[in-house]
């Protein structure tokens, strides 16, 4: 069946969309953790700079290891430098993953939506096709008349002529009401001088899908029954009389 083709590749690419999501939250928090220790290194290297520097301004106010307190601060500067570098490219990396496995994330609850929503289709037709081998009897049609009863052809056109034009009147004014009642639902709530418009909260019915899921996650199927006969009326036009040539 093509709706279990279909439930069987969004599962598939489901299972590569947990696959992904977990790989990338692995790396999210690995290239966390190397940005804040490459932050913490340059926090390190900063207080040693300023160490240095102190250092420095006290050599050459005493005139005591200069050199050895410039070489000091020009070393600690360069690795200051260097840190600082690659923190921000740490930082980058740490971004980039922290946004891959967002996106990662949202792929998931997508195809987990769909997923769930072709399964739920697909246990449905499983359901209605095991369902229909064990259908509970229709309700009893109304009588239909005996051989003996039936009445005239021309009383049966007679009726058919009129339930047509009935049938096909009905259908017009329920158009023409159903785009009546479009446009008045459009109005908000209130008083139009003899028109009230009111809202009443709906009702609720009955989730056949949601049926079909409970009874399939019992191992049982859902009970079925069938329907009416569809009844339908065909007047076939009067076939009028071709001219003779003259």
């Amino acid at each position: 069946m093509d709706a279990t083709k279909k439930t069987a590749h969004l599962m598939a690419r489901l299972v590569e969309a947990e696959t992904t999501l977990r790989d990338t939250r692995r790396e999210e928090a690995r290239t966390e953790c190397a940005a804040t220790r490459a932050i913490a290194r340059v926090q390190t290297a900063r207080t040693d700079a300023a160490t240095a520097r102190r250092d420095l301004c006290t050599a050459e106010r005493t005139g005591k290891g200069l050199a050895a307190a410039t070489r000091r601060l020009a070393t600690r500067t360069i690795k200051l430098d260097t840190l600082t570098a690659a923190a921000r490219e740490a930082k980058a990396t740490a971004t980039a993953a922290r946004r891959a496995a967002r996106t990662a994330a949202r792929r998931l609850d997508t195809l987990g939506r769909r997923a769930a929503l072709a399964a739920t289709r697909t246990v449905a037709t499983i359901a209605h096709r095991l369902g229909e081998a064990s259908l509970t009897p229709a309700p009893t049609a109304g009588r239909t008349l005996a051989a003996t009863e039936l009445p005239a052809a021309e009383e049966i056109q007679t009726h058919a002529d009129r339930f047509t034009d009935l049938d096909q009147q009905a259908k017009t004014l329920a158009k023409q009401a159903d785009a009546e009642k479009t446009w008045l639902r459009a109005l908000p709530v209130g008083i139009y001088g003899r028109v009230v418009i009111t809202r009443t909260p709906g009702g609720s019915v009955l989730d056949s899908d949601q049926v079909a899921l409970d009874y399939t996650a019992r191992g049982e199927v859902a009970p079925r029954k069938a329907r009416r006969d569809t009844f339908k009326v065909a007047v076939q036009a009067e076939m009028t009389e071709r001219a003779t040539a003259a």
